[in-house]
């Protein structure tokens, strides 16, 4: 069971391998779905379920592997998605203190998902991000625009206007 971040990584590099034996991981972050995370949690106890997810960048794709509903280990691969249509699946989005949040269309569905990021994992959603949409969305994830108060994190808005 992958109680740290690093050994956790490390599982889902080794299920990636052996999803897409070609792929180089790039960055590698933990989803679970819903509008409400903290609320999830409590109701799951922190046990993974068909909706958590591990969302693993490559070179070449993006691989949702489930998380195991015993462990926090990655499970069966979900979803296989080529790189340049995971770009326009990606939604309104929110960067918070103890919870981040963006929205994502998977295959199949026709309205987006919104996957909630716990604060340990914003690093590597932004980086996530970043090596999706470069610099324009990362500045936004970034918060680097406001409503019109100059220095107040509480008026950030999205790019749709949506404050965060």
């Amino acid at each position: 069971m992958g109680l740290t971040k690093s050994t956790t990584v490390g599982q889902v590099a080794e299920a990636v391998r052996q999803s897409d034996p070609l792929a180089r991981p790039v960055v590698t972050l933990a989803v679970g779905s819903g509008r409400h995370p903290l609320l999830t949690t409590l109701l799951s106890l922190g046990i993974g379920d068909a909706d958590s997810f591990f969302v693993t960048l490559t070179d070449r794709s993006v691989l949702f592997h489930e998380v195991a509903s015993t462990s926090y280990r990655p499970g069966k691969l979900r979803y296989a998605i080529e790189r340049e249509q995971v770009r326009t699946r990606i939604g309104e989005f929110h960067r918070r203190p103890l919870w981040s949040i963006f929205q994502f269309r998977f295959p199949g569905d026709a309205e987006a998902t919104w996957l909630n990021v716990r604060r340990a994992w914003r690093p590597e959603m932004d980086r996530f991000l970043d090596a999706l949409h470069g610099d324009r969305l990362h500045a936004e994830a970034m918060g680097q625009w406001d409503s019109g108060e100059p220095g107040n994190p509480e008026n950030r808005q999205d790019s749709l206007g949506h404050s965060s």
